[in-house]
């Protein structure tokens, strides 16, 4: 006990303004990362959100420069008038408040593990430097917040770039415009997922010969030495993706691998060699064109594209990706800006695909890299044209990883919750407990006890004074760290406990694990803390997931709630939640999605078998809902769209990684791409006004399909505004109104 008592005071304070999970992350759960993370500490990304100050501040003066050294991925920058004078020209300048960057250690460091006690003296010291002082004008860098997540493989890093990426060797198809005609606006639509097959057929035009992909980023593709044009993976335009097509023809296998796509930088294999990925069958659903469905590719239609690493894809819990993910909206504005610019389109309108969850989080939309893509997304829409952001609603419903803790559950003071960790996991559990906004819990404490009731420990969540950021390490008798109990202010806004665990069965024997079995999470408060009032407490669980069969291990915790009724009479799962139970089904809608300029995406099935009409549409029992409580108005649903064909048929059929493959997959990422192709089709031809006039509900007013009126807003939570029937499907009825 002695030994325990000593580490969690040591751990106290360590993270200096960095976040918990960055010190769990480089701290004692570095020892349950993927190989190939544990081995890549050179490069680290990292996301700044930059406090404004009069004036500059000088770094500490401990800070040593030379040791550090920092990158930019490419920026999204404003174009402004640099000075009153008539004729002159217009600069980009960097006006974000979150800025993503690459940190990166000196050879002479390269092995020097030092997270996460020197982590942030790091990022101040590659902050200071004089060639990074131009995007950093009037900000105080001390008060400034980090984020440091995944680390970028050596092999996909170009640490030649001098500070960020140089413009691409790109040039438009001047034949494009005599193809289409004059009275078709050429649109945009982007995506950003795993597995991009960037030279199917399905994205060609008529001929084959020519594709529609203007831009491919593969994030993690191992470095092609004389391309500058993007920090870390690899680049393929149009000319590069046409030229491969020209020499290899239909043989995509040998055109890949020639092409450098699917070089394995991380340890996990190339997804471009398997047969099916998530994020072929998303951009088949979302901008696919094939004859076999009787479609005439529309070129129109120009496609960006940004293949996340596999580390990304492999951790579901979505933790320390925010560099990849705000590099990625980054890329796709600055490349959409150059489609623009190259084939003369005013205010170029651009749709965006990011079928991707999170399960953590505010669920505000002030999560940090969830408000830095809706800044983006705002600031786009005000200064270079409409744009449409549109997720999926999650799939974790009925997966009892959403409660709320209400005053009404405090019995003398106290209220607890039970949290099943699963026996033979290979990976951390996270679990966060965020409080309302502006409430100050001083008077709170949070304790954790293991299945065997012996407690692991405590820690106060409010102070009155002092460092309102803390950590306490748990230990086994040991003495080694098995997890932690932090509490912080999240953004300075809202009060957040985050409990992490290890494994219940790590991949590497030395590794300490848990006890697997129903933990107990309590919150005490003291006899003159301040009440809840009508909020509530929001508990939600990190996904913890074996995605395509990468083989993680991962098994997902969940709250083990004996008044949630799971099945009903008939043995069917409850769509409902239960009178009196702290598990909630409705409001575990994704935590990426609760942005104002988000467009959230339920999944629905046809009730009475194909060709049904959508008046019979049922909601997946998957997919996530939203609430109509008024204090969290953003967690709602838009819209819906098919992710299983009925009930008998899951999932949606489209476009497998090779041309004239096929793939069933199923969940509401498959819902969001029919949402999405439906958007940049009504782009292409609805009017400036309509367009317009749309933007202040995400465009939701552009789409077809079953509108739910007053009398049916008790399914809104679950399907949203408006049924939006998919494109094509085999025996599937096309309604349109």
């Amino acid at each position: 006990m002695a030994k325990r008592a000593r580490r969690r005071r040591k751990l106290m304070h360590m993270t200096e303004g960095l976040g918990p999970y960055e010190a769990w992350n480089f701290g004692p759960g570095n020892d349950y990362a993927p190989y190939s993370i544990q081995n890549s500490s050179r490069y680290l990304t990292a996301l700044a959100e930059l406090e404004p100050a009069k004036i500059q501040s000088k770094l500490p003066r401990n800070v040593t420069r030379s040791e550090t050294k920092i990158w930019l991925p490419t920026l999204w920058k404003e174009e402004s008038e640099s000075g009153k004078k008539k004729g002159q020209k217009k600069t980009k300048t960097f006006r974000q408040k979150f800025v993503p960057f690459v940190i990166g250690k000196s050879a002479k460091l390269a092995k020097v593990v030092d997270y996460p006690t020197k982590l942030r003296s790091r990022l101040l010291a590659g902050l200071g430097q004089n060639r990074i002082r131009r995007y950093l004008q009037s900000v105080d860098i001390k008060k400034s917040r980090f984020r440091v997540g995944l680390p970028v493989a050596q092999d996909a890093m170009k640490p030649e770039v001098v500070l960020e990426p140089t413009g691409p060797n790109w040039q438009p198809d001047t034949e494009l415009r005599s193809r289409i005609g004059e009275e078709k606006r050429i649109t945009i639509f982007a995506i950003i997922d795993d597995g991009l097959p960037f030279a199917h057929r399905n994205f060609r035009d008529a001929s084959g010969r020519r594709t529609r992909v203007e831009f491919c980023w593969l994030q993690s593709a191992k470095a092609y030495d004389r391309q500058r044009s993007v920090l870390f993976g690899r680049e393929y335009t149009r000319g590069d993706i046409e030229s491969c097509i020209a020499r290899h023809g239909d043989d995509e296998d040998v055109l890949y691998r020639e092409a450098g796509a699917t070089a394995d930088t991380e340890g996990l294999a190339s997804m471009l060699g398997r047969h099916t990925t998530h994020g072929a069958h998303v951009m088949d659903l979302a901008t696919g064109y094939v004859r076999e469905r009787g479609e005439e590719p529309a070129e129109e239609i120009r496609i960006i594209a940004v293949q996340l690493p596999n580390v990304v894809t492999m951790d579901t819990s979505g933790v320390g990706k925010d560099m990849y993910l705000l590099s990625a909206f980054h890329y796709i504005f600055h490349r959409a800006d150059l489609i623009a610019a190259k084939y003369k389109i005013d205010r170029a309108r651009l749709v965006i695909n990011f079928s991707y969850g999170y399960f953590g989080g505010p669920h505000d939309g002030q999560f940090d890299v969830e408000a830095a893509i809706g800044h983006l997304v705002k600031r786009r829409r005000e200064i270079a044209g409409p744009t449409a952001l549109v997720l999926p609603a999650g799939n974790s419903f009925l997966d009892r990883m959403h409660a709320s803790i209400p005053d009404a559950k405090f019995v003398k003071r106290e209220a607890s919750i039970r949290w099943r960790l699963q026996p033979t996991d290979r990976t951390p559990n996270f679990l966060e407990l965020w409080f309302p906004h502006r409430f100050n819990p001083v008077g709170y404490t949070i304790e954790v006890s293991d299945p065997s009731g012996v407690k692991q420990g405590a820690l106060q969540i409010g102070l009155a004074r002092g460092n309102p950021d803390r950590i306490e390490q748990l230990a086994n008798e040991a003495g080694k760290p098995i997890g932690q109990i932090s509490v912080d202010r999240h953004r300075g806004d809202r009060w957040r406990v985050l409990i992490v665990t290890a494994p219940s069965e790590p991949e590497h024997p030395h590794c300490p694990r848990v006890e697997a079995g129903a933990w107990t999470i309590k919150i005490k408060r003291e006899r003159t803390a301040p009440t809840l009032g009508r909020e509530s407490i929001r508990c939600w669980i990190q996904r913890d997931t074996d995605p395509a069969s990468l083989r993680s291990g991962a098994r997902q915790s969940y709250f083990d709630d004996p008044n949630d009724v799971r099945y009903s009479i008939y043995g069917s799962l409850l769509e409902v939640d239960s009178y009196g139970a702290l598990v909630r089904r409705f409001g575990s809608v994704n935590g990426l999605a609760t942005s104002r300029p988000a467009m959230a995406v339920a999944g629905f099935r046809l009730g009475a078998g194909l060709g049904s009409s959508l008046k019979d549409a049922r909601a997946a029992p998957y997919s996530c809902a939203g609430t109509q409580n008024a204090g969290w108005p953003e967690t709602r649903i838009m819209c819906s769209s098919m992710s299983d064909r009925s009930k008998a048929l899951p999932g949606t059929v489209a476009a497998g990684v090779r041309t004239g493959s096929r793939s069933v997959l199923q969940g509401t990422s498959m819902a969001a791409p029919f949402v999405a192709r439906q958007l940049v089709t009504t782009f292409v031809s609805a009017s400036d006004q309509d367009v317009a006039q749309a933007e202040g509900e995400n465009y939701r007013a552009l789409l077809l399909g079953d509108e739910l009126g007053p009398r049916r807003s008790l399914r809104k939570d679950r399907l949203g505004e408006v049924i939006v029937a998919p494109h094509w499907q085999p025996g599937v009825e096309l309604l349109t109104r």
